[in-house]
């Protein structure tokens, strides 16, 4: 396709805003822009209107190429003397970690990473180089478009991913290397096609590599894997893993989770708090008329703060997740990515991620949010591993484009409460006192009450300070015990005591939870079913009929079954719950509360899945 005919007459420097699709209409329109030095904004194709028209706006760009025609509009700005010079590209973050930021690469940095890159891949005439990836992403964009473009070497360009199409367009080109991402490798392993004859490797980045997911495409294609990392702001890849093979390579990628590498020529990094920061002459200029943000990522003698956590095993950086992710439990550091090593290790497959979420007493706690695994797996992972995840969701992952996980925005969908261990410790002392008590009556009222006051009555004994406004509904159950209620008058009392320790601690906490999680102003009572979102969603504040593995009984299970509370159904087995939720489709989690070592129940919910 050949690039619109107005372009030609743009000064150097002026700015033109780019929607296409992908393909090589848009690399034409690409490279005529660097070659002519104007300045390309790269947008994704299905970028809204309304953004297009901010971003136009936002850069004073000069034209629009847009669509699959590349039609060309002109906005009659010109470029201003005071203009940032020796741009060529300005890259809109995805905004997977904040709002979007417009990063501003020169030419000279372009060039400077994509003549390491390929000369780190022998990227030449004789080699050609392949990518399946979004030419408006940095990766595709340096290394591959510019990559080639500089080199003379031919490029094999796929607008979509189609696993056997991409191999088979990768062996009619002669390709020696070519481009994917973690996100796709899966695909790719599902149709397993034939391994083009003459490619040495793939090259990996954008998202972490899970060892798992690298030992599967090892059983397939053997030790044709090597991962880079890298940032827009440091203009694509800083870190590639040097080529091995055999137990070398074994001892990288499949034994342990996949570092990231060495740095390129002329990059120099450190460790910082744990934090990756690099210098190099491969850097933004800065973000688009953004100072602060910029100053903020920048030291002041010239290295970008990353925001990814990192250490070295081996001589080779490996990444422990993004500063901003990183989980603070009261005190206690857990990095994401180490989580997700352990949920692995303990059985857990496919795709899932470790998000921080608001708790307001410990700061944060720790959630799963996992896609297809089987409920059992996850039982297991969530009743023995360490640390235990207090919130767990079935369905609603979400990631970027290129597979990062967006644990930000998960997160922020999310709640998580605990109780005090200490005040809870004294109300069960003081139910386990009002359980000694009642069973020292003659007459003992039928059913599973005399059960549930032995069990409770077997608590350690103690002495249970006053004050809490639930004690005196335990009081009335002393007092009304084995009353006899032949005018009614009694299940009166009972559902206006219900009513009142509904609204005492520490249930409150189970419906403030719940309204936190579903959302919304609706009253959420406990031990009810409540149905919103035009009954696409279900909420259920429970309790428990245990609290430990020693089987504590809950604190107020004899109170609840006594005031009538039982009948609705206060005790679910969350496990079988989700299971029949997720044979519904419907996404499925729960919050747990906790005090100390006492599971309290929690919260339940389903919801629709989205179509």
């Amino acid at each position: 396709m050949p690039v619109p005919a107005p372009l030609v007459d743009l000064a150097p420097g002026a700015r033109v805003v780019i929607r296409m699709p992908g393909g090589e209409g848009l690399a034409a329109v690409l490279r005529h822009c660097f070659d002519r030095e104007l300045v390309a904004v790269p947008l994704g194709p299905r970028t809204a209107d309304a953004e297009l028209a901010a971003l136009v706006r936002s850069v004073r760009a000069s034209a629009i190429v847009d669509g699959p025609g590349a039609e060309f509009r002109g906005t009659g700005h010109l470029p201003a003397e005071d203009d940032p010079t020796g741009l060529a590209f300005i890259m809109f973050t995805s905004g997977s970690t904040g709002p979007q930021k417009g990063v501003m690469l020169s030419r000279a940095a372009v060039l400077g990473n994509a003549t390491k890159t390929a000369r780190l891949h022998g990227i030449g005439p004789d080699r050609p180089h392949g990518t399946c990836l979004p030419l408006h992403h940095c990766n595709a964009l340096v290394m591959s478009l510019l990559g080639t473009h500089r080199t003379g070497a031919p490029l094999v360009l796929r607008e979509r991913f189609d696993p056997a199409g991409y191999f088979a367009a990768l062996r009619t080109a002669g390709a020696r290397t070519a481009s994917i991402v973690p996100a796709l490798l899966p695909e790719l392993l599902d149709a397993a096609p034939e391994w083009p004859e003459g490619l040495d490797y793939l090259i990996t980045a954008a998202a972490p590599l899970t060892s798992e997911l690298a030992s599967r495409f090892h059983r397939a294609y053997g030790p044709r894997l090597r991962q880079g990392y890298g940032l827009t702001e440091a203009v694509n890849f800083s870190f590639t893993m040097p080529a091995l093979d055999g137990r070398d390579y074994a001892e990288q990628y499949l034994d342990r989770f996949p570092p990231v590498g060495l740095p390129l020529d002329g990059t120099e990094f450190r460790l910082d708090s744990g934090e990756v920061q690099i210098r190099t002459a491969d850097l933004m200029d800065g973000y688009w008329e953004d100072p602060g943000t910029t100053a903020a990522a920048m030291t002041p003698d010239g290295w970008l703060r990353t925001g990814d956590l990192g250490e070295l095993r081996d001589g080779l950086l490996m990444l422990k997740g993004r500063t901003r992710e990183r989980i603070d439990r009261g005190g206690e550091k857990y990095y994401p990515l180490d989580l997700e090593r352990r949920w692995r290790a303990a059985g857990l497959s496919g795709r899932f991620a470790a998000v921080g979420v608001t708790e307001p007493d410990l700061g944060q706690e720790i959630a799963l949010i996992v896609t297809d695994q089987p409920v059992d797996r996850v039982r297991t992972v969530c009743e023995h591993g360490e640390p235990r995840p207090a919130v767990v969701q079935f369905g609603g992952l979400l990631a970027t484009a290129t597979g990062k996980p967006q644990r930000t925005a998960m997160g922020r969908r999310l709640a998580s409460r605990r109780q005090s261990a200490t005040r809870y410790e004294n109300l069960l002392r003081y139910a386990a006192r009002t359980a000694r008590s009642v069973l020292r009556e003659t007459h003992q009222p039928p059913g599973n009450a005399v059960e549930l006051a032995r069990a409770l009555a077997a608590c350690p004994q103690g002495h249970a300070d006053s004050g809490e406004p639930v004690f005196a509904a335990f009081d009335f159950l002393r007092a009304h015990w084995t009353e006899r209620d032949d005018s009614g008058e009694l299940t009166g009392l009972k559902a206006r005591w219900l009513d009142r320790v509904r609204e005492c601690w520490p249930l409150t906490d189970h419906t403030t939870l719940a309204a936190e999680l579903a959302d919304s102003a609706t009253e959420i009572p406990f031990g009810h079913r409540t149905v919103l979102d035009n009954g696409r969603l279900t909420v259920f504040p429970h309790g428990t009929a245990r609290t430990t593995g020693e089987g504590t009984p809950w604190a107020l299970d004899l109170l609840w079954t006594f005031l009538g509370g039982a009948a609705h159904g206060g005790h679910p087995d969350r496990w079988t719950e989700l299971r029949d939720a997720r044979a519904a489709g419907r996404a499925a989690g729960f919050a747990l509360l906790r005090a100390g070592r006492h599971d309290l129940g929690g919260v339940l919910w389903a919801r629709a899945e989205q179509p």
